[in-house]
């Protein structure tokens, strides 16, 4: 998650776009801004076809961090899992930086357009519903033998690490700083050893899936959250609007999905039993990227949609703050 400074600097012009789509052969005036979130997307042709360009403050991410994602995905390409490829730039370059003189350094990176199509939660199928939950175990499956090169995705200690970095910037945050030493505590005691801890999507939830209809597969994209973490994590994250839901249908879909993920890989009932153990490491690494998404932002003379974008995030995380209770010593 981007600064929201950032994004609203990012967000004035199209100026730092158009310096990256120089380096990539496209269709003239075919540049779109698409989105911006983790990431600020534009669309453009190339040839007639749709491509991703891809960028992000050196502030919000580093170099060497995307090129692990992307030496991540050629992998999985290279072994047949079906995910979107990136694009060398004209130079030859997986990764291109644009220098903005008002605002630093960017990194970019171009991908292919996926095939398929997006599936929302409503309308999936049980039979889509094994098919998502087989991908992921195919995903899991080809991870357990995935060798980094001179870059390393980061890991769960990372991620606690940096929880702590923010937390400590923040010292009246007592009850998620507490909910962080339980979890320290809870993850020692895990078993971490082979086909239990590998490197995983992070976010396998539908809007990063979509459906090919003819092979009766999913296409996963956006591998920019990935980490070394427990494989029932990403199950877990996977599903947990599914088990938020907690009626018949939802059921439904959570069995068919845990079938179509254990006809790849084993995933026994001591896992599933840690969801909730690992929901509550998904709230509180989202609580603490989103203090530090905000803690810089300036509302005066900001536009009203990051106003309303700041007050929505507040929102979130007052929600899972009201979750944390500290819990007060006897000399208190």
């Amino acid at each position: 998650m981007m600064h929201l400074k950032n994004m609203v600097r990012g967000m004035e012009n199209d100026t730092v776009a158009r310096q990256f789509i120089r380096h990539w052969e496209h269709d003239p005036q075919t540049l779109k801004f698409w989105r911006a979130s983790s990431n600020f997307v534009y669309t453009f042709e190339r040839d007639g076809v749709r491509q991703f360009l891809r960028f992000i403050h050196e502030e919000d991410n580093a170099i060497d961090r995307i090129q692990s994602e992307l030496d991540f995905m050629l992998y999985l390409i290279e072994h047949g899992y079906p995910t979107v490829s990136p694009i060398r730039s004209a130079d030859g370059n997986w990764i291109e930086a644009v220098q903005s003189e008002e605002d630093g350094r960017y990194y970019g990176v171009v991908f292919e357009q996926t095939r398929g199509s997006d599936v929302s939660l409503d309308q999936m199928t049980d039979r889509q519903a094994e098919a998502w939950g087989a991908a992921l175990g195919c995903l899991h499956r080809l991870s357990e033998s995935y060798m980094p090169g001179e870059t390393r995705r980061g890991s769960w200690q990372d991620a606690l690490t940096f929880i702590s970095s923010i937390l400590d910037r923040h010292p009246r945050e007592v009850g998620a700083r507490q909910e962080l030493a339980r979890l320290r505590e809870r993850f020692s005691a895990l078993p971490a050893g082979v086909g239990k801890v590998g490197l995983i999507h992070y976010d396998f939830e539908t809007d990063n899936v979509f459906y090919e209809a003819e092979g009766s597969r999913f296409y996963a994209i956006d591998f920019d959250d990935a980490m070394y973490h427990w494989y029932a994590m990403d199950v877990a994250s996977a599903i947990s609007d599914l088990m938020e839901e907690d009626d018949t249908v939802a059921k439904r879909k959570i069995a068919h999905f845990l079938t179509g993920y254990r006809s790849i890989k084993t995933l026994d009932e001591d896992e599933v039993r840690q969801f909730a153990l690992f929901q509550k490491f998904a709230d509180l690494y989202r609580f603490a990227r989103i203090v530090r998404s905000v803690e810089e932002f300036d509302a005066s003379g900001s536009p009203a949609w990051a106003i309303a974008l700041n007050d929505k995030l507040l929102g979130i995380n007052e929600r899972i703050r009201s979750n944390y209770r500290p819990i007060r010593s006897w000399r208190s």
